[in-house]
């Protein structure tokens, strides 16, 4: 298998099973579904029923907007379904959405997603003994009883990587998870200077070692012959990501192109958003271009990592525009 992966936009059940045939035909290592507009994990369902393979995974479900318990038993039953190819992704999500879409509490989220972690562990690998499953935290208080799982896991840990943009979040998935989700607006300079040293700090508090943690970074990538049509793709989705203040210190090198970006998003001005993103920044973010182009920006990426997701455009651009860079990229980077 090889060491890319790529991601999967719900569509109609068919369209979902072809995506996913194909990208496990052409050899990828996994195919992962976000939660933004969709839910992550109803795709996957029907991808597993197309495949045999593959590997399937959550980049990301939001942790604080469910039980744990309804978490883990989602998690259980796509284990179950793709007889064990599935990884629990799991990320805090912006404050705001937390608290003014879901009407969730944040809370500090180190702290409380080491207690998702935690629990989601607990019922996984518990839940069919039939035995208590208690929970006492600062965000949570479980106490469940009398009840059983009818039947067995498939295996007696599903991997649950987290994902981490900062360096407080970077460094407890390094403590607690299997893996890393890297953010598809990762530069190789913000992975060098703070990824990287966040994991090798969190495994090192935690007595952990490298090989502990997989390292899974994500990348921007557009593929078209077209070479300024792929960028200005790329671009759309840069600047979607420029008007997030969470991921402010990413763009610090670019402190007028991104108020530009933000006061063209306080306009709803699209068109004025996607043109401030300024060359280098397509350069920095994103692997826009021809094939050769995207492949030798991705490899850079898979010098790092264990396995880059590829990510076509999916922000500010015709979802059928996404679905056709998504081919591109399953033909690209198929073995």
């Amino acid at each position: 298998m090889s060491q890319y992966a790529i991601t999967l936009t719900p569509a109609s059940a068919d369209d979902v099973a072809s995506v996913a045939a194909d990208a496990e035909r052409a050899g990828f290592d996994s195919l992962w579904s976000s939660e933004m507009f969709h839910d992550p994990f109803v795709p996957l369902s029907a991808a597993s029923a197309a495949t045999d393979r593959i590997g399937l995974g959550t980049s990301i479900a939001l942790a604080f907007v469910r039980s744990p318990w309804v978490t883990a038993l989602a998690a259980l039953d796509l284990d179950l379904l793709s007889e064990g190819r599935f990884t629990l992704g799991l990320g805090t999500g912006l404050k705001r959405f937390n608290e003014r879409w879901h009407g969730v509490a944040y809370g500090k989220p180190t702290p409380h997603i080491r207690e998702v972690v935690q629990i989601v562990r607990l019922v996984t690998e518990q839940a069919h003994l039939g035995d208590p499953i208690k929970f006492r935290g600062q965000f949570y208080d479980f106490d469940i009883q009398g009840w059983q799982r009818p039947v067995s896991p498939v295996r007696p840990r599903i991997p649950v990587y987290l994902a981490g943009v900062r360096e407080g979040m970077i460094r407890t998935a390094a403590q607690v998870a299997d893996g890393l989700l890297g953010h598809p607006i990762y530069s190789m300079k913000w992975i060098q200077d703070v990824v990287l040293p966040s994991v090798a700090r969190g495994l090192n508090e935690s007595g952990r070692q490298k090989s502990d943690l997989k390292l899974s970074l994500a990348l921007c990538c557009a593929i078209d012959n077209d070479v300024a049509r792929a960028r200005r793709s790329a671009a759309a989705t840069i600047a979607f990501y420029a008007t997030v203040t969470t991921y402010e210190p990413l763009f610090a090198g670019f402190p007028a192109e991104v108020a530009r970006i933000q006061s063209a998003a306080r306009n709803g001005d699209q068109g004025t958003m996607t043109d401030s993103v300024t060359d280098e920044m397509i350069d920095m973010f994103a692997a826009a271009g021809t094939v050769d182009d995207v492949r030798r920006k991705a490899r850079e990426y898979l010098d790092v990592a264990d396995t880059v997701i590829l990510n076509p455009p999916d922000q500010l651009v015709d979802p059928v525009e996404t679905q056709s860079y998504r081919r591109r990229l399953i033909e690209a980077f198929g073995d």
